[in-house]
């Protein structure tokens, strides 16, 4: 799909596209499902910026040094723009288990020797863990100087990860061009980070959460007191987007307030940001992370083992039951992941279709692009600016 397909609308200083093949369909659209994360609430400086901190934090208390921002902002493209990688702890995992393949061989021989001890073995909390690894690495000199280099290696290694999904662990450690020492890096860095293992327990999602939530809200959601953050979580930093007049007007446009969410975020988070605008959104039609944790354990105790995450279309179908009868929904979403979502929905009951929402996300015109290329039915900067295409569409009316 190229941009020749699609009918170019300037709003502001930014560009929507609504796909000419698509104008009848999205003419009858009479409800709305949204994503939380990059839709709903701005998380650039909320949740990405955990990704970005997390990473540091580890490698960091390791090497000390950091990873500068905008390769990690690039490693981050890469593997959402694949699709699998919609979690941000998968993603902060994925980063930081590379990280350690390139860091000086004399650190690789310590760290693997830390890891690999029975003391190691031996340490429940997550921070003894670190504290143990760290002391070992700090003991020898540490030469960064050539990790631009390096860091070369990391982006070949993370778009074969991208590639790969949400299984890249498979691919990478059986890829034939890893050599042994990388191998046993690679799993001793797993046994270390220990992901996915519990908040509290593994250390990758331990400092993820206390980064993300603060000490405050980490002790009420988890009934854990930090360990590696003392201060606020980054959390505060979130702004919501959509407003309650936005979805006013679009209710008006589409007939009523028919509006649901599907996302794979925490409930308590999403509350905790969104505040009173929560309450516009029908409760029964509101599928977060919960929600799929739930079902993906039902389906266990049944003997159905299943990864029902995104881009699964398990909580947009289960969003869309209750908001019938409708004709067309349409999902508006700021990733890849949302995007196959949408795809894969619509080989069950083809009643569904995608807007891509870019410029809360890194790298927001690559991202633009994709979409297009993608072929998503419309493409927006922002859900502010939905009421205006909708009226485009369904009255022919122009906005200027």
């Amino acid at each position: 799909m190229c941009q020749e397909n699609y009918i170019k609308i300037p709003l502001g200083e930014d560009l929507s596209f609504i796909r000419l093949d698509s104008l009848e369909k999205l003419a009858k659209v009479d409800a709305i499902i949204f994503d939380c994360d990059g839709v709903i609430v701005d998380v650039m400086k909320s949740y990405i910026s955990s990704i970005k901190e997390t990473v540091n934090y580890i490698f960091s208390r390791l090497t000390g040094s950091r990873i500068e921002e905008k390769s990690l902002d690039r490693l981050i493209y890469i593997l959402k723009k694949g699709g699998g990688f919609n979690n941000d702890w998968a993603v902060a995992y994925a980063i930081s288990l590379l990280t350690l393949t390139i860091i000086p061989e004399e650190l690789k021989k310590e760290f693997r020797k830390a890891v690999d001890s029975e003391r190691f073995k031996h340490l429940d909390r997550p921070l003894d863990r670190l504290l143990l690894v760290e002391e070992r690495l700090r003991q020898k000199k540490i030469d960064l100087g050539r990790l631009e280099e390096s860091l070369q290696r990391l982006t070949e290694l993370t778009e074969r990860v991208g590639s790969s999904g949400k299984f890249f662990e498979k691919d990478l450690f059986s890829n034939s061009s890893m050599t042994g020492d990388d191998l046993e890096v690679l799993i001793s860095s797993k046994r270390f980070l220990s992901y996915p293992g519990e908040v509290g327990e593994g250390l990758l999602m331990t400092v993820f959460e206390e980064i993300f939530l603060g000490c405050e809200l980490f002790k009420e959601v988890y009934g854990q007191d930090c360990s590696f953050n003392k201060g606020r979580g980054l959390i505060e930093n979130e702004k919501v987007i959509l407003e309650k007049e936005t979805l006013q007007k679009i209710s008006s446009l589409i007939g009523r307030a028919n509006f649901g969410i599907a996302s794979g975020r925490p409930f308590i988070v999403s509350k905790y940001s969104m505040g009173e605008l929560m309450d516009y959104f029908k409760p029964e039609a509101r599928i977060f992370l919960d929600e799929v944790d739930k079902a993906e354990k039902d389906a266990e105790q049944r003997g159905e083992a299943s990864d029902l995450s995104k881009p699964h279309p398990y909580s947009l179908l289960e969003c869309s039951k209750n908001l019938k009868p409708f004709t067309l929904a349409l999902y508006l979403g700021d990733s890849m992941a949302d995007f196959m979502m949408v795809e894969l929905a619509n080989k069950i009951e083809s009643r569904y279709l995608f807007g891509g929402v870019y410029s809360h996300f890194i790298m927001n015109d690559e991202q633009r692009l994709d979409f297009i290329k993608r072929g998503a039915d419309i493409v927006i900067p922002s859900v502010r600016y939905l009421p205006y295409i909708l009226k485009f569409i369904k009255e022919g009316k122009s906005f200027a």
